[in-house]
């Protein structure tokens, strides 16, 4: 043997002897023949390195130094065959039944054989393999979800409990397995066990186990495979929970269509189904869900759902609102009123909205007050729709002035508004002076300030409302004149009337008034009388 490893080195030679005596043990069927194949090729290796700058069969390649020492490529190729065979070998076992050649092998690839093997129900084999052969995380993690799944379907697990059968296959997820001749063993890290606690479960519940799938759900760290699976067995509600706590809006929307659907399913009567969801929606869903559920409703123009959860949670006060927001974009003032009154129904439910019920009855009763009124004088100007009681009577104050033949009925028809909805005095006359003014109805204007009712407003907003339409300064005068001295000058300075202001200014010897006057008016005249009557005080 050392003459013939000699000879065969010195025709340069030996590294293709090696690749071939390797490859023939690939394409070998019998084990025998195959180590002899593999120890001729390791015996052929020896002689490859016996310089001191080689390792593993043959010399390195460039530098020396120990950071760069790697295997030749007749031993990586070797330690690959090596495993290869290993491993069809385990595949050509009478008790698994795979035969393939080493070109079938190479065409279906190591995770192909996997997924064939788990297909066969040979996880514990194909387990084996993806870690003798080290394979990718995510396929290694797919084995051993496998074989957990079947240790959780086994004859065995049936006479154990939950926690026993549920402790054993979370130690088959978290064991590297130490057969196959190789020496592995040790723990899995969490990471690359995301989703398989989930498969598992899922497994357990299609076998009947459901407090397995529950404890093994437990350890899933993967929220978009754990929430699904729970929506799978039926926990919509613990669903909900995760996705909440993961801030993920869109599994917890899932959540909330997975369960909608159950429901339905669940029975033949819509209502009924409908009923069920609200109820245990409220009860056993975390709030966001609840939240989620009413933004959704409240994007739909239906709010049949949308009041009856409100109700099941008693909020009163959010479900009056929510149909009131919804009577004011309603064209329709019967649905307007109708909507309205709902919303007060919904509001006299609780015992803390009675100032919501007292609103919403005061304003469907007004939008009927404008209806009526619109219909008896036929026409839409007189009391436009408005949620303003003010509005309301100023625009039927300002239809005097179109309808002056009716004026005394439309007045009468304002001060019932006033006594109904308990306008204060002071308030009423503001929009009377305000309504008459607007309206250009001067002689109701004078009427109303020379009227034999107790003033409470004084006579200064009708100067100024008679400033603002550009009155006569005779008509002006008559209401600055009656007004008080305090007020005059400033009523007059607004009418530009600037001798009237200057004698108020002297009546009062005020300095500083006098000058105020001399600075705003435009009239040498007056500057001059400013200036005289400055020098006599």
């Amino acid at each position: 043997w050392e003459e013939a490893g000699g000879a065969i080195t010195k025709t340069g030679m030996l590294a293709e002897a090696i690749i071939t005596c390797t490859a023939a043990a690939t394409r070998e069927f019998d084990i025998k023949t195959q180590k002899r194949l593999l120890r001729a090729a390791s015996y052929g290796m020896h002689f490859s390195y016996k310089d001191g700058d080689a390792v593993l069969g043959g010399p390195l390649t460039g530098s020396s130094a120990e950071s760069n020492i790697r295997p030749t490529t007749e031993a990586a190729t070797f330690v690959a065959s090596a495993r290869k065979v290993r491993v069809m070998n385990a595949l050509r076992d009478s008790k698994v039944g795979l035969v393939l050649t080493s070109s079938q092998y190479d065409a279906i690839t190591p995770t192909g054989i996997i997924a064939r093997l788990i297909a066969m129900k040979r996880p514990a084999l194909a387990t084996s393999i993806c870690a003798y052969l080290q394979l990718d995380e995510s396929v290694q993690a797919f084995a051993r979800a496998s074989r957990a799944a079947a240790s959780v379907n086994s004859e065995s697990s049936k006479g154990r409990t939950d926690h026993e059968t549920a402790e054993a296959a979370i130690r088959i997820l978290n064991e590297v397995p130490s057969d196959m001749g190789c020496v592995l063993g040790g723990n899995v890290p969490p990471a690359h066990n995301r989703g398989a606690y989930a498969s598992v479960a899922l497994a357990a519940d299609r076998a009947g186990r459901s407090g397995v799938a529950k404890l093994l759900l437990m350890q899933e760290s993967s929220t978009a495979d754990k929430v699904p699976a729970l929506l799978s067995i039926g926990l919509f509600a613990d669903a909900a929970s995760v996705a909440v706590a993961a801030k993920d809006t869109d599994l917890l929307f899932l959540c909330l269509v997975e369960y909608q659907k159950h429901c339905k399913n669940s029975t033949n009567d819509p209502k009924q189904a409908m009923s069920t969801f609200n109820q245990n929606l409220v009860s056993k869903f975390p709030a966001e869900a609840v939240n989620m559920y009413m933004i959704y409703l409240a994007s739909n123009q239906d709010t049949k759902y949308q009041m009856n959860l409100y109700l099941r949670k008693e909020k009163f006060i959010s479900g009056g609102t929510s149909m009131a927001k919804l009577a004011l974009d309603t064209a329709s003032t019967r649905e307007r009123i109708a909507m309205v009154k709902e919303a007060s129904r919904v509001y006299g439910l609780g015992k803390e909205s009675t100032f919501q019920k007292v609103s919403a009855d005061e304003y469907a009763d007004l939008l009927s007050e404008q209806e009526r009124l619109r219909n008896n004088y036929n026409s839409y100007d007189v009391a436009p729709e408005s949620s303003s009681i003010t509005n309301t009577i100023s625009s039927v104050i300002r239809y005097a002035s179109i309808k002056p033949r009716e004026a005394h009925k439309l007045f009468a028809d304002a001060e019932r508004l006033a006594k109904r909805y308990k306008v204060p005095e002071k308030r009423l006359w503001h929009i009377k002076v305000r309504a008459f003014s607007q309206s250009g109805q001067w002689a109701n204007l004078r009427n109303l300030a020379d009227s034999r009712q107790k003033n409470p407003i004084g006579l200064k907003p009708f100067a100024l409302a008679a400033i603002a339409g550009n009155q006569p300064l005779a008509e002006i005068t008559r209401y600055i004149e009656r007004v008080s001295a305090d007020d005059r000058y400033d009523l007059f300075c607004e009418a530009k009337m600037w001798k009237k202001a200057l004698e108020e200014a002297v009546a009062t010897r005020d300095i500083n008034r006098i000058m105020h006057v001399r600075g705003l008016c435009n009239s040498l005249e007056i500057q001059q009388f400013c200036d005289a009557a400055a020098n006599s005080i």
